[in-house]
Parts: structure tokens; C-alpha cells; sequence
């Protein structure tokens, strides 16, 4: 091999050696992101979650005052209708005086 010869393959090597550094930059850079990225994710996951628990505490809540107010309607519909015939036989007993 002659001097020329070994000046382009250490050319070549170079070159292969800065192609490599240069994917390996890239890589760490996509690696960065998908780490930025993954964290952003798991930030909204969070937030999600908060919002799930809070959504279930209000159908909790909201269950318990439909049942709350099936007891009331239960028991105070007898009532207002025992109420409303006793003024109608009231007004119609003094009617018919």
C-alpha cells in the first residue's frame, strides 16, 4: 500500500467515525424527546386519574341523593295526598252547610 492508499482509508474511518457520532447525537436527542414526551403522557395520565376519582364521587353522590329523595318521595307522597283529601272534605263539608 502506497500513502495515498493510506490516506483514504484514514479519510474513511474518519468519515465512518463521524457518521457514527453524529447517529449517536441523533439517537440521544430522539431518546431525549421520547423521554419529554413519555413524561408529558404520564403527566395527563395523572391528570386523568384526578378526574376519574372525582367523576366516580359525583355518580356516588348523585346515587345517594337519588336514593335519598326515592325515601323522601316515598314517604312524603302518602302524606300530601292524605293532607289534600282532608281540605277537599274540609271545603266541601263547609259547602255543603
Amino acid at each position: 500500500m502506497n500513502d495515498d492508499q493510506i490516506e483514504r482509508i484514514a479519510r474513511l474511518l474518519e468519515e465512518i467515525r463521524d457518521g457514527q457520532r453524529l447517529q449517536l447525537e441523533r439517537q440521544a436527542l430522539a431518546l431525549e424527546r421520547q423521554e419529554q414526551l413519555l413524561a408529558q403522557q404520564r403527566e395527563r395520565i395523572a391528570g386523568l386519574s384526578q378526574l376519574s376519582g372525582q367523576a366516580d364521587q359525583l355518580v356516588n353522590r348523585s346515587a345517594q341523593v337519588a336514593k335519598s329523595a326515592r325515601i323522601v318521595s316515598l314517604v312524603a307522597l302518602p302524606i300530601v295526598v292524605l293532607v289534600l283529601a282532608w281540605i277537599v272534605w274540609v271545603l266541601l263539608s263547609h259547602v255543603a252547610r
